[in-house]
């Protein structure tokens, strides 16, 4: 697998520990770490050193060719000519490992003594831990690492970070998803058998992902706090150079299992019970941004979820955008309203828990919940007790079934020959076949041939003269037959489960009429006569309504599917916009339906540049950002029906004339590069009339709103 040179000694047999040490150059820090382990590791435990030399270019070599002489039985070495990752290098250290067990260690650590025996005694005593970690110190005495957890903004953190070294909550064993490799035991077999470190990442989440593999096999992470090592942290030369890439590696690689569980460790664990009938409680709540700071929603759900996970129970909290999970393993869904309408699903033991008195959202249908909880909670015996009673209660046997009908995929097409073929074998991929693809060629190119070396009687092609990408959408419809649509551009994909994911929703939640979900977005540049990726990262959406529709799109096109109704009732798109045509049609849409997101990846958007010429699409908004807005007041100044709210009437009117405004902006730029200064002053004049007025009508309802 790897190509290095092993130093020759002679091997302790039997080897019960390989402590693995990957190196890059700092060899001041790496005496010290030696040091430590030579005179604070009992020689009693059988265990050796594996040093893998990164082509240091300062003393380390030499220093690991003393201590191999030096030191027969306990170091060896491994050498590489080029400095090939701490993932790569760790791989390498644990194949030439002879010890039962690995302990990878930074060589920026001091270990204090007794560090090793808590690990060698987790990995002997407890099948169900997988990795152990330590209670990792700064030097002045401050605890970096009593374990890992996940925040509400889906990213790991040190859970304890500057703590009391002594505190309570770090002075316990437990269970974690993730602890850092900068001290981690494992076992060597198991660590071959999951793949070792993923070599794609670059000094950061390494670890993470190893933790993650190993509790989906159902292995959890232990952190034992009687092993004790310094921690210099964040020594190693390029450290925090691909931050962004590991982090979005990671949010891509574990998307959807990235769930929030920092609130299962906020209590000492000698608090934690072990409850008879052990519930898992879902807690939706009506927030979409995570990074925001907390409303109450968010910290009374918190809340709750600690109390019940210190009693044994397993908690999840889901923020709008999660909405969609199925929750077939709830026993308990707990649904704090908001203004954005929660589909109650009809195999959920649902609660509702309104957090304040007076009248609830429109959208709230009490019959539909098997308990309603008073605002406050003071007695969680009884709560419990209410919760378990509840579990034990039969729902309706209606798991999720998807909805029977054809779906008519329509993509317009325009000199994409390229790219046109991977955007039909992705439909062609499809885990439900029944469907047909009608394409419309906008004026380029024609692709006859390519469609008809598919060979699929489901696709038709139609070439038709040069317009819109609208006038092309509208023609594939008037053509299809399908009793629902999908969409999807002619150099994107779709995953294979697109399809079924929508219509599992569709066919399954009552009133559900026009689905969306998350997408990949995938930056290419030329390379040769192919492409080679720059960025691959999720974007996941938000759950949208039509007063978060108002001003700009958040619903991924390619992603949506509805009803065929709903694309006759609005009049399809309009052929008139050259952009925002899809932000039109949904906005439009979402007037007479709540469009529903599906919280998962199932499909991939792609920019591609050419050397010198940018993105393959023109991005109008910043090449020609006049004519771009001329477009955005276009969708603006559609008259919304009067079963819209007065208040996003309102609401629209605003938005409407502060684009008008940009626009004008935009204009007397145009006018001012031109050389017409009259022209000029005259837009920025207006502009600048609307926007006073705009401020003044904004400053008004706000008074009204406190009054």
């Amino acid at each position: 697998m790897w190509s290095f040179q092993l130093s020759e000694v002679t091997l302790i047999s039997p080897c019960k520990v390989s402590i693995v040490i990957p190196l890059y150059n700092r060899v001041e820090l790496t005496g010290p770490c030696w040091k430590s382990i030579l005179s604070l590791t009992p020689r009693t435990l059988a265990w050796e050193t594996v040093f893998v030399d990164n082509a240091s270019s300062d003393a380390t070599t030499s220093l690991i060719a003393e201590l191999a002489s030096a030191h027969p039985g306990l170091v060896r070495s491994i050498h590489n000519e080029e400095n090939l990752g701490f993932a790569c290098a760790c791989n390498q250290g644990a194949q030439a490992a002879q010890g039962e067990y690995i302990v990878f260690l930074n060589n920026d650590t001091l270990v204090h003594p007794g560090w090793l025996e808590p690990l060698v005694e987790e990995l002997d005593s407890h099948p169900e831990t997988g990795v152990v970690g330590a209670r990792l110190l700064y030097p002045n005495g401050i605890v970096q690492h009593a374990g890992v957890v996940i925040a509400r903004t889906r990213i790991p953190y040190h859970i304890f970070l500057d703590a009391k070294a002594d505190a309570p909550l770090v002075s316990c064993r437990r269970a974690f998803r993730m602890v850092t490799a900068a001290c981690m035991a494992l076992r060597r077999t198991e660590f071959l058998a999951h793949g070792g470190f993923d070599e794609e990442y670059v000094n950061g989440h390494e670890d993470v992902d190893l933790c993650l593999r190993y509790w989906e096999a159902g292995q959890w992470s232990a952190y034992r706090p009687e092993s004790v090592v310094t921690h210099l942290e964040s020594q190693s030369e390029g450290r925090f150079t691909h931050c962004q890439a590991n982090t979005e590696r990671t949010l891509l690689k574990w998307y959807g299992k990235l769930v929030q569980d920092d609130y299962n460790y906020q209590f000492i664990e000698s608090e934690r019970r072990k409850a008879e009938r052990p519930l898992t409680v879902v807690f939706k709540v009506p927030a979409s941004n995570r990074r925001a700071a907390p409303g109450l929603a968010v910290l009374r759900a918190e809340e709750l979820a600690r109390e019940l996970c210190r009693r044994g129970h397993a908690c999840r909290i889901d923020f709008s955008d999660d909405w969609g999970l199925k929750d077939l393993d709830a026993d308990a869904t707990v649904v704090i309203p908001g203004q954005t309408p929660y589909v109650v699903k009809p195999w959920s033991r649902s609660v509702l828990w309104p957090l304040a008195d007076g009248a609830l959202p429109d959208w709230v249908n009490p019959d539909d919940f098997l308990l309603i909880l008073a605002p406050e909670i003071d007695d969680y015996d009884s709560l419990e007790a209410r919760l378990v009673k509840l579990a034990g209660t039969l729902v309706p046997q209606c798991a999720p079934a998807p909805a029977a009908g054809t779906v008519s995929v329509l993509m317009a097409t325009h000199d994409r020959r390229e790219f046109i073929g991977a955007a039909i074998r992705s439909v062609l991929a499809q885990t439900v076949a029944d469907w047909e693809l009608v394409i419309v060629n906008d004026g380029g190119e024609s692709v006859s041939e390519v469609i008809e070396a598919f060979n699929d009687p489901r696709i038709r092609y139609f070439d038709a003269p040069h317009r819109s990408k609208g006038h092309a959408i509208n023609m594939a419809f008037a053509h299809s037959l399908g009793a629902y649509v999908a969409y999807l551009d002619d150099d994107d994909v779709w995953l294979p489960d697109h399809l079924e994911q929508a219509l599992l929703t569709l066919g399954s939640l009552p009133g559900v009429q026009m689905t969306y979900s998350d997408m990949i977005e995938t930056t290419l540049e030329r390379s040769g006569a192919g492409w080679k990726t720059v960025r691959r990262r999720p974007l996941p959406a938000p759950q949208a309504v039509l007063a978060d529709l108002l001003e700009c799109n958040c619903i991924p096109g390619i992603t949506v599917v509805h009803e065929r109704k709903l694309f006759e009732l609005v009049g399809g798109m309009d052929p008139d916009l050259e952009v925002l045509v899809d932000f039109d049609l949904w906005r439009r849409l979402a007037v007479h339906c709540d469009p529903y997101h599906i919280p998962a990846l199932t499909a991939e958007r792609f920019f591609r540049r050419e050397a010198g010429s940018g993105e393959q699409i023109t991005d109008m908004s910043t090449t020609n950002r006049q004519r771009y807005l001329l477009n955005h007041c276009r969708i603006l100044r559609k008259k919304l029906p009067d079963v819209v709210p007065a208040v996003i009437r309102e609401e629209l009117d605003g938005v409407r004339r502060k684009v008008e405004a940009l626009f004008l902006d935009a204009r007397a730029e145009h006018h001012a590069a031109r050389g017409d200064s009259r022209r000029a002053a005259a837009c920025r004049n207006l502009a600048a009339k609307i926007a006073l007025n705009l401020s003044r009508d904004l400053m008004r309802r706000l008074y009204h709103a406190d009054k």
